[in-house]
């Protein structure tokens, strides 16, 4: 398992070959030592193929800061801004 995940960290670091096409990508499987499979699968981008092949399963995280638990105040809303100012009439400008 190894060869697939020294593969994919090289794939990660050169921008050429995470680019490649799907020959000049062969070509480097080729010479990687990486099972068929996981080569078929790396060539199509089905990464969920190689995901089984590999063993691994999805893993979603999500961090919120907690909110108000039951029976506690709820947090108060932003305050309202203030209307903007309005311009001075025009007559009393010209009026100083």
């Amino acid at each position: 398992m190894s060869d697939i995940i020294d593969f994919m960290e090289r794939m990660g670091g050169d921008a050429h070959l995470s680019q490649a096409s799907t020959d000049e990508l062969a070509a480097a499987l080729a010479d990687s030592g990486i099972t068929s499979e996981q080569g078929a699968a790396l060539l199509a981008r089905d990464t969920q193929r190689l995901g089984e092949l590999l063993g691994t399963k999805p893993i979603c995280v999500l961090i919120s800061p907690p909110g108000p638990g039951p029976g506690e105040a709820r947090p108060l809303a932003p305050a309202e801004m203030p209307p903007a100012p309005q311009p001075e009439d025009a007559e009393e400008a010209e009026g100083d």
